[in-house]
């Protein structure tokens, strides 16, 4: 959309050629004339940072990593994008590479892209932590949950986004608790990956772990 006498725009250079060059100028636009190709060369930039990085994962990095908005909004999607936050992301520099809380149920799962390793904590024993991952088609996830201390005692499960427990491990206190799921469709599929207290530390001292998301 071109406003041109907008200020609420987004100032760019414009050409006045319709079918060969013309005068150079100015001009207010927004919407997705101005969205399209702001989120164009961040995703460039992030790919640029970590070639190895897949369509899915991108798209997971760019809505993650995304401010939120600054007023009320409708229909405008995930969040304002950050171009800084979201190559950080990419090369996984996320600001403490930490949990967000609350993401104690399946609906409030603090999204990751991996591969990428989280600082989490246990904060209660009734405590548990979801995290979201989107798996790209072929690919198999593998989630490793390590505990910060030998008397942690900390499951891992992995579940569909039917909430269908898919994989679990249930070892014992301080130790590496490992699953898997892989995605063998021919699209993208989320799994959701949780964390739950059993027995053993919480607190943001004691309660301490570590989770790897890889695949």
């Amino acid at each position: 959309m071109n406003s041109a006498t907008d200020p609420n725009g987004i100032l760019s250079t414009l050409n006045a050629g319709t079918s060969a060059p013309g005068a150079d100028n100015y001009a207010f636009f927004q919407g997705t004339s101005m969205a399209t190709p702001h989120v164009a060369a961040v995703a460039a930039l992030m790919i640029a940072a970590k070639p190895s990085l897949t369509p899915d994962q991108v798209e997971s990095l760019l809505k993650s990593s995304a401010r939120p908005f600054v007023a009320s909004c409708s229909g405008c999607g995930t969040g304002m994008l950050d171009a800084f936050a979201a190559v950080k992301a990419a090369i996984g520099d996320i600001p403490g590479n930490s949990e967000t809380e609350s993401n104690n149920t399946l609906a409030t799962a603090n999204t990751v892209a991996a591969p990428v390793t989280l600082n989490a904590n246990m904060g209660s024993s009734s405590d548990a932590d979801w995290f979201k991952v989107t798996l790209p088609a072929g690919k198999t996830l593998t989630a490793t949950m390590t505990p910060g201390s030998s008397t942690a005692d900390y499951d891992l499960y992995i579940y569909n986004a039917s909430s269908t427990q898919l994989a679990k491990s249930e070892l014992g206190a301080g130790k590496v608790d490992t699953a898997s799921s892989g995605n063998s469709s021919g699209a993208s599929a989320v799994r959701y990956v949780k964390v739950m207290y059993y027995s053993g530390g919480t607190g943001s001292t004691n309660g301490k772990y570590t989770l790897k998301f890889n695949w």
